[in-house]
């Protein structure tokens, strides 16, 4: 049930999470990932032109970001919502005609085969019970020698230790409406603070590197980010206290103790002209 829970989450409030976006808290993993992603791609270094495909595009924030660096493509979301405003936002930013958005299913996208440069897919997988079914759609959508980007929530991270401890508490009588209050008064927004019913997957970066080799992508790639001084959610709401730190804590990615990220990004190509030592992790 965790995928059918997660659609109908973004499909009824997609506005909370969408105030993440305009509402920026430093500590908040949602522009931290967001920027990683843009350096990614930046580093594949495709042509202008190339079309991308991003699964669980969200509000298009990314795609329009995409747009800005010349390339073109689709987004696809579960969330009407989300597409609705993937959309508005295509039209004020001049991309429309290049960059297209369609309600449809991450692991079952109506697409031809090999009709992309790229596929990226951030924090999707967090809502889906295997990785198989949309590792081989992204197999099987990119062009040969395609590109794909897949991101998401380290099961080993420091930033996202009280989140199982911080579902159950929210559960009880006034903390939810506690935690908006206190989200409200020390970010901003109207929307409060995001309550799921449900608990998102966590990932084994050991287990994802393995899934994306049996599908066929070599490892360009990976990176772990989001480290923070205190864990989720009190980085966000003492994120004015703490930014500088933070940002100094990114620096952990090039060192042993870059496991304890809360993000964790894979670069994967399905060519074979990409040498073995390209290909291997940086961390095993």
């Amino acid at each position: 049930m965790l995928k059918e829970n997660a659609i109908e989450y973004f499909r009824s409030k997609a506005s909370i999470y969408n105030e993440r976006y305009s509402v920026k808290a430093t500590g908040d993993l949602l522009w931290t990932r967001h920027y990683a992603i843009l350096e990614t791609v930046q580093n594949w270094r495709l042509p202008r032109g190339s079309r991308i495909l991003d699964l669980g595009c969200g509000p298009g924030l990314l795609t329009r970001d995409l747009a800005n660096m010349g390339y073109c493509g689709i987004g696809l979301d579960a969330s009407p919502a989300m597409i609705a405003h993937s959309r508005e936002l295509a039209e004020s930013a001049g991309i429309a005609d290049e960059w297209s958005y369609r309600i449809g299913d991450v692991e079952a996208v109506p697409l031809p085969n090999e009709s992309f440069d790229a596929v990226t897919c951030a924090g999707v997988i967090d809502y889906l019970e295997t990785d198989d079914r949309i590792l081989a759609e992204a197999a099987r959508l990119l062009k040969p020698n395609g590109r794909f980007l897949f991101c998401f929530t380290n099961k080993f991270g420091y930033t996202v230790s009280l989140s199982t401890p911080i579902y159950y508490l929210k559960r009880l009588p006034g903390a939810q409406s506690f935690a908006s209050w206190l989200r409200s008064l020390l970010v901003g927004g109207k929307q409060g603070a995001m309550a799921f019913d449900f608990l998102p997957r966590k990932h084994r970066p050991a287990e994802a590197r393995s899934a994306m080799a049996q599908h066929g992508f070599r490892i360009l790639e990976d990176r772990f980010l989001h480290f923070s001084l205190l864990p989720a959610p009190l980085c966000t709401i003492t994120s004015r206290l703490n930014m500088r730190i933070d940002e100094k804590l990114n620096e952990l990615n090039s060192t042993r103790l870059r496991a304890l990220g809360s993000c964790y990004i894979l670069s994967g190509c399905l060519s074979d002209n990409v040498s073995d030592a390209a290909a291997r992790p940086r961390f095993t």
